[in-house]
């Protein structure tokens, strides 16, 4: 498997855009500080439930790509937690739909709840 398989959480805020009007800057602020608080292997799954992979490109985050070999920047859509309780990956677009809770402890349950399951499917959008 290619790819480096350590997290560089720096490296990662770094490549990441933000989309939508829902982001809510703390939310965003919590989340980074749990992914930092993550070991080497949650972040790994993290990685995975997001990307597709649990290995960062050779050449960091920078060179993260869709599907069809494109770059495509990590990226977070802030949504209103009354659309979805959970994060919600789209790996195809690198992008992690992240419901805008009220306390950093929500984030982080729901965070760890999702890479602790083996959740497989997908949707067309």
């Amino acid at each position: 498997m290619c790819g480096i398989p350590d997290v560089n959480v720096d490296d990662w805020k770094a490549h990441t855009t933000y989309i939508g009007n829902d982001c809510d800057p703390q939310v965003i602020e919590w989340f980074w500080d749990v992914v930092t608080a993550f070991t080497t292997e949650q972040r790994a799954r993290l990685l995975q439930f997001t990307t597709g992979s649990a290995r960062v490109p050779v050449q960091g985050f920078k060179t993260l790509t869709m599907n069809d070999g494109r770059i495509c920047l990590f990226a977070i859509q802030g949504i209103r937690k009354e659309e979805c309780l959970y994060p919600r990956a789209h790996t195809c677009f690198n992008r992690l739909d992240l419901p805008m809770y009220s306390s950093k402890k929500d984030l982080e349950t729901a965070l760890t709840m999702v890479i602790k399951m083996e959740v497989t499917g997908f949707t067309i959008e």
